[in-house]
């Protein structure tokens, strides 16, 4: 019999509404909390199913009401309260509960709050007149690890900065401020709220200057091995005949690397300064940070690890 009022509560209903693991089906706990797929699952330790036959326990009952709303909490999620029961008591029916598991499916990409954070500068040390590439390389553990720390709301985060100057100096001071921070977060399309703020696959945040081009879809999901350009911010001050010059961010992976729907354990981010035309020198001191964004651990583990970020760049 299925899950209602005055019914028994028996072992397929209860594994109905946890699910197995791993599983992608929506509305189950387990999609959500455990291992999941793709952008579904934050690596928990999933809820165990019931053998056919057997009693449910208030213990069951309480991992399925306890995890839902730690997994509610962790998104900033409303849901209904519900309050699990005690070793012994017989399990009542609770409308909210299924209720509760529609809305963790569907804000699962959320996150009220985000962890420490840790970056990398580089810096190019020398003069330059034509274009310099930074690289920076993100390296998660596995692809499991890099897709819950999607999942529960990590983010990478690139900036920009240039010395003041006058002329082609001034013109990267200026657009490197305009650039603001690119964001890169989960999605493949709509937006999530992380930390109180909404954001697409790819966000710009502060900055200013000319409209830039942003692939917005292009979020942690939409990564391949291929280039992607997620960013492209073009000078709007300076001398004239420089103001094609632009800054832009492309990003890679290494591909999938497990069987849950990954999109890659290492992240590549190329960020391109190009001078245009070519020849005015630009002083030492451009820079690009790119920067961790880790998930909140108030609610739960931290199945990602620790992901590590090194920086690179080179041009002339």
């Amino acid at each position: 019999m299925s899950y209602a009022q005055y019914g028994l509560i028996e072992a397929a209903d209860f594994n109905n509404l946890v699910g197995g693991n791993p599983v992608t089906t929506a509305n189950r706990l387990n999609t959500v909390w455990a291992t999941g797929g793709t952008n579904a699952g934050y690596g928990q330790t999933p809820v165990a199913n019931v053998a056919i036959g057997t009693t449910v326990t208030a213990t069951n009952w309480a991992s399925l009401v306890n995890n839902t709303s730690n997994a509610a909490q962790h998104q900033g999620s409303s849901i209904t309260s519900v309050t699990a029961p005690a070793t012994g008591n017989t399990v009542a029916f609770l409308s909210a509960v299924p209720t509760n598991l529609s809305t963790i499916y569907t804000n699962r990409l959320n996150a009220a709050s985000q962890g420490s954070t840790s970056s990398n500068t580089a810096t190019f040390g020398s003069a330059w007149s034509s274009a310099i590439t930074f690289t920076h390389t993100v390296t998660f553990s596995s692809g499991d690890a890099a897709r819950y720390f999607f999942n529960a709301g990590g983010q990478l985060a690139v900036t920009c900065s240039h010395p003041s100057g006058t002329g082609i100096n001034l013109l990267f001071n200026g657009l490197a401020s305009n650039v603001g921070t690119i964001v890169l977060s989960s999605p493949t399309s709509g937006a999530v709220t992380i930390a109180g703020t909404s954001y697409n696959g790819v966000t710009k945040i502060g900055g200013g200057g000319n409209s830039p081009t942003i692939s917005t879809n292009s979020g942690y999901f939409g990564l391949s091995t291929a280039n992607t350009t997620l960013f492209t911010q073009t000078a709007s001050t300076g001398p004239s005949g420089y103001l094609s010059t632009f800054i832009r961010v492309i990003a890679a992976t290494n591909g999938t690397q497990g069987s849950n729907g990954d999109a890659g354990s290492v992240i590549t981010l190329y960020t391109l300064w190009d001078e245009i035309p070519n020849g005015l020198s630009v002083s030492s001191g451009s820079a690009t940070t790119v920067t961790i964004r880790p998930p909140s651990t108030t609610y739960i583990s931290s199945t990602w690890g620790s992901p590590t970020v090194s920086g690179t760049v080179s041009g002339s």
